[in-house]
C-alpha cells in the first residue's frame, strides 16, 4: 500500500532552496547562452542580439575535446611483465567502456555544461540489467554536493533530485510496482531524490524512503568537473562570468547604431504650424498645401555625431581580451600566418585550454578509477578485486594546433632508436589508442611476412628514400 504524502516542503524543494544562488546563476548563464540577453524589450527601438556567448563556449569546448582524447594505464611496477599485462587489460577496459557509452558525445555534453554553467557532472555506475558499466551526463542543476572542509576536491555527500514518470519509476528498480508508482504519480511526474555517501544510499520517492542501506559501491559514483575552479571554492566558474556585461553593451550599442541607420534611411518628418497632417500623403511627387507660416522638414542630427564605430571596436577588443578568445579564433586573421605566428596569435585561448585541462585531467583520472573499481567489483573481463590497483591512468590530450605529423614521427623514431624513449611511449605521444594491440599487430605482421626487425627498418628507410 502507498502511504500518505506529506504537505510540507519536499526534500527536492529544500535542496533547491538551499542552493538557490547557484541555481539562479545557472539560469542566468543558460539564458544568455541561448540568446536571451535583454531583460525586457526596448520599446520602439531595435533589440539586436549578437550572441557571442555561444561561439565562445563552443570554441572552448572544441579546443578542449574537439580532437578527442586517449588513455594510458601505468603499470604498478615498471619492468614487471605481469603488471604490464594487467595495465594493458585495464587500458583496454577503459576504451571498451568509452566505446560502449559513446563517451565522446557524453564528454562534449559535460564540457558544454561546464563551459556555460561552470560545472559538469558524470555518473559512473553498474547497470545490472545490461550487465555493463554506464557513464552518463548529469544536469548540474539537479546535483547538490557537499565537500570536505579541508579539500574542495573530495566529495562527502551527493543528493541528486530529478523527476520520473510512473512507468519509469516502476521500471527503474525503486521497489515499486506499476500500481504503486501510478498511485504515487497521480498523473504527474514524480520527484525522486538519491542521497549518496561513501557508506550509505537512500532513495526518496515523493519524500517516501523506498530504499535505505549500504552503498553497493563503497564510493560516491559521481565525478564533478569544474570548468575553472577558483582557489578556496567548491563550484566551478563559467566561461561567461566576465562576458555578460560586455556582450550586453555590444548588443545595446549595435542596436543604437541600427536605430541611427533606420532614422537616417527613413527619417521622421517634423511639421510646424500644421494642425492636421495625418492624411497627408508621403512619397515622391507629393504636393502638400500648408499654411504660409508653417514648415515641414526631416529630423536630422545636429552637432558632432558620436563615435559609435570607435566605441564598438573598443568593446569588441575588450570582449576578445577578457574571454581569451582572440579574433583569429573566429577565423579572421586578415593575413596568411605561419605556424609560429598562428600559435602566437592563438596563445590566449591555448593557455586558457591548458588551465582547463588541469581540472579535466583530474576528473577524468577519477572517472577511470571508478570504472576500474566497478570492473573489479563485478568481475568484468575476469577481473578480481585489486587486479587493477593502484588505478593510475594518464590522459592523452591531442595537440591544440595543427602540427607537422612527419616531423613528429621522425622525432619519435630517433628517440626510440637512441633508447631515450620506449616504443609504447612514442605510440602514446603519436595518439595511438591502444599501443599494446598495435605492437601485437606489428609482431604478427613480422611473423607473417618473415621480416626481422632490422630488415623492416631498412625496408622503411628504402621506401622513404625512393619517395
Amino acid at each position: 500500500m502507498v502511504v500518505g504524502i506529506a504537505t510540507t516542503t519536499s526534500s527536492a524543494a529544500k535542496l533547491r532552496l538551499g542552493d538557490g544562488a547557484r541555481l539562479r546563476r545557472y539560469r542566468q548563464y543558460q539564458d544568455f547562452y541561448d540568446g536571451r540577453h535583454f531583460a525586457r524589450p526596448r520599446n520602439g527601438r531595435s533589440n539586436l542580439v549578437l550572441n557571442y556567448a555561444r561561439p565562445i563556449v563552443d570554441k572552448g569546448v572544441a579546443y578542449l575535446l574537439g580532437r578527442g582524447l586517449g588513455f594510458s594505464v601505468v603499470p604498478a611496477r615498471e619492468g614487471s611483465k605481469r603488471d604490464a599485462a594487467r595495465a594493458a587489460r585495464a587500458e583496454q577496459l577503459l576504451y571498451d567502456v568509452y566505446w560502449d557509452n559513446d563517451l565522446d558525445a557524453v564528454d562534449l555534453q559535460v564540457a558544454q555544461n561546464a563551459g556555460v554553467l561552470g560545472d559538469g557532472v558524470y555518473k559512473v555506475f553498474f547497470d545490472p540489467l545490461a550487465g555493463r558499466i554506464r557513464c552518463l551526463n548529469v544536469d548540474p542543476s539537479s546535483f547538490f554536493a557537499s565537500w570536505a572542509g579541508d579539500d574542495p576536491s573530495l566529495l562527502r555527500g551527493v543528493d541528486v533530485a530529478y523527476t520520473l514518470s510512473a512507468a519509469d519509476l516502476a521500471a527503474g528498480g525503486y521497489g515499486l510496482t506499476l500500481a504503486d508508482a501510478t498511485a504515487l504519480a497521480g498523473g504527474q511526474p514524480v520527484e525522486v531524490v538519491e542521497r549518496w555517501t561513501a557508506d550509505e544510499l537512500e532513495l526518496l520517492v515523493r519524500d517516501r524512503s523506498v530504499r535505505r542501506g549500504r552503498n553497493p559501491y563503497g564510493f560516491i559514483p559521481f565525478v564533478h568537473v569544474p570548468n575553472m575552479q577558483p582557489a578556496n571554492q567548491y563550484w566551478g566558474q563559467s566561461d561567461l562570468i566576465d562576458l555578460l556585461p560586455i556582450n550586453r553593451e555590444l548588443d545595446e550599442r549595435l542596436s543604437d547604431q541600427a536605430d541611427l541607420i533606420k532614422y537616417h534611411a527613413d527619417p521622421p518628418v517634423i511639421f510646424k504650424g500644421v494642425t492636421d497632417h495625418s492624411d497627408l500623403a508621403v512619397g515622391p511627387g507629393t504636393v502638400w498645401d500648408i499654411p504660409s507660416d508653417a514648415s515641414v522638414e526631416l529630423l536630422e542630427w545636429q552637432g558632432q555625431p558620436p563615435s559609435v564605430k570607435d566605441h564598438i571596436e573598443q568593446v569588441f577588443r575588450a570582449l576578445y581580451e577578457i574571454t581569451e578568445t582572440p579574433r583569429t579564433a573566429f577565423g579572421d586573421s586578415g593575413r596568411v600566418l605561419s605556424g609560429v605566428a598562428l600559435e602566437t596569435e592563438l596563445r590566449p585561448i591555448v593557455q586558457k585550454t591548458f588551465r582547463r585541462r588541469v581540472f579535466w585531467t583530474r576528473a577524468l583520472r577519477h572517472r577511470n578509477r571508478l570504472i576500474l573499481t566497478l570492473a573489479e567489483q563485478h568481475g568484468l573481463g575476469g577481473a578480481r578485486p585489486g587486479d587493477y590497483a593502484p588505478y593510475r591512468s594518464r590522459v592523452i590530450w591531442s595537440p591544440l594546433l595543427p602540427r607537422d605529423d612527419q616531423a613528429e614521427v621522425d622525432n619519435n623514431v630517433k628517440l626510440v632508436a637512441a633508447q631515450l624513449r620506449s616504443v609504447r611511449t612514442a605510440m602514446d605521444a603519436l595518439g595511438t589508442e591502444s599501443p599494446e594491440e598495435e605492437i601485437a599487430r606489428i609482431l604478427e605482421d613480422r611473423t607473417t611476412l618473415g621480416v626481422e626487425s632490422g630488415e623492416l627498418s631498412s625496408l622503411h628507410s628504402s621506401g622513404r628514400s625512393e619517395r
